[in-house]
Order: C-alpha cells, then structure tokens, then sequence
C-alpha cells in the first residue's frame, strides 16, 4: 500500500459478510507505532460483540439535501427500499441536513491532490520506485516519473502542485480546508440526532471499464457520495442492496469517529432483511442466449456449451492432482465431485458459472 493522501487514506477489508468484516478489523484495528496516522487509545475491542442485537431502536438518518444530479433511479429506488425494510424492523428513521455536502468533490479533489503531489515526491528513482535507464541525473528524474506513473497519477500530482505553489496556496489548498471543517461540522450535527446515516455509495452502477477515461470530471463526480467520510474522518461500509440493469447496488452505512459496531450492527440485520440475498448479477448474458449467441460472440451457444464442459474436464484433472504445480489448493476436490451450478439473473434466464474457478490455472 503507498501513502496517497496521508489525512484521508483509510483502509478496510472486503469480505461476504458483515461478521466475516467484524473479525478481519478485530484482526487489524489498533494503534501501529509505525504508522503516523493511526489512532491511539482506543483500547481493545470486539466488533463482533452486538452485531445481533437488530436495529429496532436506532436512529437512522436520511440526507435531506441529498445531492441527486447524475443519480440513477434505480439506485435511488433500491436505497429508499432498503431504507424501508429496516424501518419496518424497528428503526427510527430521522432526517438530518448536510448543506455542504455539494462542495465534497471540489474540496476532495484539491486536498488530496495536494497531498499526493508531496507524497509521490519521494518515487524519484534514487530513493524509491522504478528508475529508467538515462544519461544523467536530471533525465534519470524525468523518465523514472514519466515512466512510472500512469496518465491520472501525473493529471493528480500537477494539480496538487499547483494549488500548493506560491500564490495558489490560499486560493486553493486553504480554503479547501476550511470548507472540510464545515464539512465534518455538519456530520457533527448530523449524529447528534441519529446514529447511522444511509445513502448510495455511488450514483451509478459500475460503469464500463475505460468508459469515462477521457472525462476525469464525470468519473469524479462517482464518488459524491462516499469521500465526505474521507473529509470528516468518518467510518463507513457499503452493502449489497439490489440490482439494477443486471449490476449491484450499494448502500452506503456511515457512523461517527470509532463507531463502527453500529455500522456492523446495521449491516448485519440488513443482510438478514433483504430479499434478494445471495442472487448475482448475470452481465446481461440471458438475452444473448436466448438469441442463440455466446455473449460478446458470433459464435453458437452450442459451440459455448462445449467450452463449458470441456473446462469442467479440466477441473476434473485438476482435482485428481494433489500436488499439481498451478493449481491453487482450493481447487483440490476428490475425484468426481466437481459440479455445475445455475444461478437466475435479475431479469430471468439462467448463466453458468464454474463451482471453483481457480482450477482454470492449469
């Protein structure tokens, strides 16, 4: 992990469930020595302690300001609903207001620039990172970054450069923080009425890769709803909560400093409450089949079907293998006990997926 932007860099585990995430931070929370930013004296602590208690009770606060440009209606849709659902199982659903919310892209976007233009300082090819190979110590320094970093790293440091150079730096950077204090100011109020606040984690499904490479802007604007956590120093977690066009959609769980039992808790009983629990997203692929095509081929489905099986074939192989160097250990099944699944995708129709795709190393 390298240090971006050292006053919002957080991390977190992915996992299946809330209670898998409650015992990975059981694992890594507590105070690093080595790490400047990490907390102290938060003692020790159980997250996995309570998560069953349910969410009759709690408050649950509800953006009322809620910035809507670019949102999906169907995103809105499934958050409304799971907002009803833990409604329905006890909880206290309050509005809250969070006026500066608007300005959290523009405020992100030259605080951690800022930061990160002096933290990739140092991946200069004496000290760290890649070095190229050069005449002289200058062109050293200039290909060994040119090189080593990608088009949005170099677009993200020349910003964070500029607002930080002499002149810019009150126009930008500072009052860039000033807007984030009002921003965690707002929080502040925020949960001293509720104990949780829910909203989408994006506006939109994932979009395709590449898609928006060539409009930074609107790929910024995705993330409107997840860095003011980032700003105000705030624990979040982001579930499962529908689907939309054959894609998930997140529910954004955010809490105050160190309180992460209630967003665990919450998510928690979510997850026991939702309806759709355990579906996957089919990638579209029931239209193509009922056209009689393999998807993103012009190739038959009957040409799909014998790719199919001739990968579980290999699976197979893999299995009676023990020892066999690629294959990874999960893929280590007794002899003919390999199977094939089906899954319903949100509009009908039914994929295929591999019960252990990791025997596909072989």
């Amino acid at each position: 992990m390298i240090a971006f932007a050292s006053s919002l860099d957080q991390i977190g585990p992915f996992t299946r469930t809330a209670e898998d995430a409650a015992i990975v931070l059981n694992a890594i929370c507590g105070h690093d020595p080595m790490d400047s930013t990490s907390a102290r004296g938060q003692g020790e602590i159980d997250f996995t302690e309570g998560m069953d208690a349910g969410v009759k009770g709690m408050r649950i606060g509800i953006v009322r300001n809620l910035p809507e440009e670019g949102l999906n209606p169907a995103v809105k849709a499934a958050v409304d609903e799971a907002i009803r659902t833990l409604e329905q199982a006890g909880a206290e659903v309050v509005e809250v207001e969070l006026p500066h919310m608007e300005y959290a892209v523009a405020t992100y976007y030259l605080i951690a620039p800022a930061e990160a233009s002096s933290n990739l300082a140092r991946f200069d090819g004496v000290r760290y990172g890649r070095r190229a190979e050069a005449s002289g110590v200058i062109d050293m320094f200039e290909r060994s970054r040119s090189e080593g970093f990608g088009m949005e790293v170099k677009r993200r440091i020349i910003i964070g450069t500029y607002a930080l150079s002499s002149g810019y730096y009150d126009a930008y950077y500072k009052r860039a923080q000033q807007m984030r204090t009002l921003i965690r100011q707002d929080y502040d109020r925020a949960f001293a009425t509720c104990d949780v606040i829910l909203m989408p984690t994006t506006p939109t499904t994932a979009f395709k890769f590449g898609e928006k490479a060539d409009n930074p802007l609107q790929m910024y604007l995705n993330d409107i709803y997840t860095i003011p956590a980032n700003l105000a120093g705030l624990p979040g977690a982001s579930v499962p909560c529908g689907f939309a066009d054959g894609l998930p959609i997140g529910l954004q769980i955010l809490a105050k400093p160190f309180d992460e039992k209630s967003i665990l808790r919450v998510a928690h009983a979510y997850e026991h409450l939702r309806t759709f629990a355990w579906q996957r997203p089919c990638w579209g692929w029931q239209n193509e089949l009922r056209n009689g095509h393999w998807p993103g081929s012009s190739r038959r489905v009957e040409d799909g079907f014998e790719d199919f099986l001739w990968l579980q074939k290999r699976q197979q192989v893999g299995a009676e293998h023990q020892r066999l160097p690629g294959v990874h250990g999960s893929s280590r099944r007794p002899s003919g006990t390999e199977s094939k699944r089906t899954r319903t995708g949100a509009a009908g129709g039914t994929c295929f997926e591999l019960q252990d795709q990791s025997a596909l190393q072989i």
